[in-house]
């Protein structure tokens, strides 16, 4: 049965990067921010159930509207926690089923494993990636072409990495210069 590796980390803080050099080495990796979107289109009950929570203001056409979501949750850390709380379920089911036939280590991604108790048990170790504050904004405003007050906003919507770091089992700072090959080969290591 595989290992599961639980890689968090705030916005912008290059979780999908470190992730990346995961998959280079061999690792299969679930990015639950992905497969969440495939989901809200592939079980009608998530969207319903959103729709109970959100009100109508999230769809367009019928289908869900994420920047319309994005701007609901994001500005309401009640609603946030409703949403999480009602969705995971449905993610972690998923994973459950994806990772069955996997061996070795799996990586799980996503940005609320140390938050979520739920979540957090299906993990056998995690890593929170870190970065600069400065950094993290810069990243997100360029990869969501958002203004650095939204991207505030998101991050003010999320744990501090003070918190996340302690609860890890490892440590990468996603910067220029460092080694994150090596360090993935290290914790790769100490799974096994």
């Amino acid at each position: 049965m595989a290992k599961v590796l639980g890689v968090t980390g705030g916005i912008g803080s290059g979780k999908s990067f470190v992730c990346g050099v995961f998959k280079s080495l061999g690792c299969k990796v679930y990015d639950s921010d992905s497969r969440t979107k495939e989901l809200y289109e592939e079980k009608p009950e998530i969207l319903a159930g959103l729709v109970k929570i959100l009100g109508k203001g999230i769809l367009r056409k019928g289908k869900l509207d994420k920047k319309a979501m994005a701007g609901i949750i994001f500005s309401d850390r009640g609603l946030l926690e409703k949403v999480k709380d009602f969705v995971y379920p449905f993610v972690m089911e998923d994973f459950r089923l994806w990772k069955r036939w996997k061996r070795g280590t799996v990586v799980f991604e996503s940005a609320v494993i140390l938050e979520n108790e739920y979540v957090r048990s299906f993990m056998d170790k995690t890593l929170v990636v870190t970065a600069p504050l400065k950094e993290r904004i810069r990243r997100v405003m360029e990869r969501d072409s958002s203004s650095e007050e939204q991207v505030r906003a998101r991050l003010g919507s999320q744990v501090s990495d003070k918190e996340r770091l302690s609860l890890a089992d490892f440590t990468i700072e996603s910067v220029q210069g460092e080694d994150i090959e090596k360090k993935v080969k290290l914790i790769l290591e100490q799974m096994n």
